[in-house]
């Protein structure tokens, strides 16, 4: 098994058209030259890339008002194509509100976030989305404009209402749910399909595209966080089961005797021994003193006992659990994310080791363990990709 140091694993870099597109899409309206001050990037280069997305579409050129001198070239200014068709990948957390934004050659124009109360109700978070997909887009989305949407969720179970907004995604029959609503509320104000999948599975979709996992067609992710959720992709597909269950991960049973009731219903699931919660329980009931995920990550590199325990207890947890999923899906990159992987290596050693040892050997050599790179933008990134039909497997 292959498995580079922590952190070592660099993300896919956008080429010079994605880089200009970003920029053009984050700042409105740009010359040539401040295109070139912004990337960093040479004169040949900017201008090449700016040559393609004109050809393609993407942007459009207009004469700067005042900039006609008489002689020389014009000063053009560079904007989106308000016209162009476009995708949206949106993401809501507890707290939070974030948009992605794709045009219909399936390049990835940008994220933006916004802070929201958690008292916040669906249609002041879509609105909050439409402004920063608004924002994105340059100050304005044209009717018509956008040819679909994918909104990524939290929460535990299914997502019930997939497939709601016929014209993108399946045509199963949605059950009342809060999934329904925020597919009706977003459909209604970008008059576009929607498509709405559990956000978890949508951040290995992002991984897989434009993350840590770029080019793979088969992989397999994990975050570690408040929750423990995770994606499997195959053959450049996201991979939901006929329940639309595939990757609950944190409802895989490590604990059959003894174990602690999860809000599942269950009993000693992964994620009662491996989310950041769970962890500080364990930690605070051997006597640690951290208070946060922060602050324990700081009491492991100081080898604290109880710290050091604790992180490689769960390690060993999370490693068998990816063994197994591993021996039975055999896929070529595991991704792992997630607030816990802060804490470095005292939690990242004993799982590699405990990955390593349970893997069979016919699938050892072909497995690579890989540092999550998109960070919290991966699930908006890969409701995007779910709409624009990227493939994982040759992204944009």
């Amino acid at each position: 098994m292959t498995a580079p140091p922590e952190g070592a694993h660099a993300p896919r870099k956008p080429s010079s058209k994605e880089m200009v597109l970003r920029l053009v899409s984050h700042h409105g309206s740009v010359t040539r030259a401040q295109l070139m001050d912004l990337s960093g990037l040479p004169r040949t280069t900017v201008y090449d890339a700016v040559a393609a997305l004109v050809d393609s579409g993407a942007i459009t050129t207009a004469q700067a008002a005042g900039d006609g001198r008489g002689r020389g070239r014009p000063v053009e200014r560079l904007s989106l194509n308000p016209g162009r068709a476009q995708f949206l990948g949106i993401e809501f957390t507890r707290r939070a509100t974030r948009v992605a934004l794709a045009n219909d050659a399936c390049q990835l124009m940008g994220v933006r976030g916004a802070e929201e109360p958690s008292t916040a109700g669906w249609q002041d978070r879509v609105r909050t989305a439409h402004r920063l997909a608004r924002t994105l887009a340059g100050g304005s989305l044209g009717p018509g404009s956008v040819k679909g949407v994918g909104v990524g969720i939290g929460g535990t179970g299914s997502v019930k209402g997939v497939g709601v907004g016929a014209g993108v995604g399946g045509t199963g029959a949605a059950r009342p749910g809060p999934e329904v609503e925020v597919a009706h509320l977003v459909r209604e104000r970008f008059a576009a399909p929607v498509r709405v999948e559990r956000g978890y599975r949508l951040a290995a979709l992002g991984e897989a595209t434009w993350g840590a996992a770029a080019g793979e067609p088969d992989l397999l992710s994990i975050s570690l966080s408040r929750e423990v959720g995770g994606g499997l992709i195959q053959a450049g597909a996201l991979h939901r089961g006929p329940y639309a269950t595939a990757g609950e991960l944190g409802h895989v049973n490590v604990e059959r005797e003894n174990g602690r009731p999860c809000h599942c219903g269950g009993h000693g699931c992964l994620e009662t021994v491996a989310s950041s919660q769970a962890v500080l329980d364990r930690y605070h009931a051997c006597g640690g003193l951290a208070s946060d995920i922060a602050d324990l990550a700081v009491a492991a590199r100081n080898a604290e006992e109880a710290a050091c325990r604790v992180l490689a207890e769960t390690g060993r947890a999370v490693g068998g659990v990816l063994a197994a999923l591993a021996n039975t899906f055999a896929p070529a990159v595991i991704v792992i994310g997630g607030a816990l992987t802060r804490t470095g290596t005292a939690l990242m050693d004993p799982l590699k080791r405990e990955l390593h040892e349970l893997v069979v050997p016919t699938v050892r050599p072909h497995l690579s363990l890989r540092a999550a790179t998109l960070g919290t933008t991966a699930t908006a990134c890969g409701a995007v990709a779910l709409v624009a039909g990227t493939s994982a497997a040759n992204p944009a």
